[in-house]
């Protein structure tokens, strides 16, 4: 067998679970080389345990499977949820994972009280703050816009989703779930990651105009610098119109300048896309081609030493 890589063997894994495959998922993750790096990685213990709870919803699931399950929580290669550990312990009437059950079960309890504590103190703090030891030259002033009635304007269909359709909303969770280090956001105007004006001699007049005002329908950026990484177009049969498909040469011809993947979808059927479809199409289409490369920097300003 030839030595498998982290990242193929997490796409492997995805793959099996979409799919169900619930016996070649506990076949690749109980393999000899996949162990070496299995019991350090967080990631691959919570993608076990995901695994878990899908196999517990089935309603004729393999003894043997199950018990494989067991001996990886035993061994702490396995992160479940307490639930998700009592479902195990009553299907195999295992005493030891039951007091591995209230384990979990008492840790979250104790967590939840340390947290409530926490907040609790910090509530005390701010109200200990609330007189101004020392005064300080600063000003935050804010204004609520709020004009009209909210439930009227409902009522009026005045506000709406920013998602224009069911498709658009299955896609970008997918997106979300399958690119979580990264923000993904929906509708995002073009001019808010392109640089149109440096762009205007690059290409002629009626690209510029329109492009500079048109919009994707998903863009992935890096978190708290906004940096883009890619962008993606979920076409549709309207895109087969004359008209649409020059809009679309244009904008492709826009991508094609400034460098940035644009993925176009088409899905044959767009009604009956859900979010694990997509989360599959990415995870073998897209996430081999994502690059971060030299998106990943920081724009923040920090203390320098130079020599005295």
């Amino acid at each position: 067998m030839q030595t498998r890589d982290k990242a193929s063997v997490i796409r492997t894994l995805r793959g099996h679970l979409h799919r169900r495959e619930h016996a070649a998922f506990v076949t690749l993750f109980l393999d000899g080389e996949v162990q070496v790096f299995r019991r350090n990685d967080d990631y691959l213990k919570a993608l076990a345990g995901e695994a878990l709870c899908l196999l517990l919803e089935a309603p004729q699931a393999a003894e043997d499977l199950l018990t494989e399950y067991e001996q990886l929580l035993l061994a702490g290669e396995i992160s479940a949820p307490y639930s998700t550990v009592i479902g195990l312990a009553e299907r195999l009437d295992s005493s030891t994972l039951h007091a591995i059950a209230r384990t979990l079960r008492d840790e979250h309890r104790r967590w939840s009280e340390r947290r409530q504590n926490t907040n609790r103190k910090q509530l005390e703090a701010a109200k200990a703050l609330s007189e101004p030891v020392i005064e300080v030259r600063r000003v935050v002033s804010s204004t609520l816009m709020r004009f009209g009635d909210p439930n009227a304007s409902d009522a009026m269909g005045i506000r709406r989703s920013v998602f224009r359709s069911s498709q658009e909303r299955a896609f970008l969770k997918a997106l979300s779930l399958r690119f979580p280090a990264l923000l993904a956001l929906p509708n995002y105007p073009l001019d808010q990651m392109i640089e149109f004006s440096r762009l205007r001699e690059l290409v002629g007049k009626s690209t510029w105009a329109y492009a500079k005002n048109s919009r994707v329908d998903a863009v992935l950026i890096v978190p708290d610098e906004g940096d883009p990484v890619a962008a993606f177009e979920l076409d549709s049969s309207y895109h087969d119109r004359p008209e649409i498909k020059t809009r679309d040469e244009m904008k492709n011809a826009i991508f094609g300048l400034v460098g940035l993947p644009f993925y176009r979808l088409r899905a044959e059927s767009p009604e009956t896309m859900t979010t694990d479809d997509w989360y599959a199409f990415l995870t073998e289409e897209v996430a081999p081609n994502i690059d971060v490369g030299k998106r990943l920097r920081t724009r923040s300003t920090g203390t320098k030493f130079i020599p005295a």
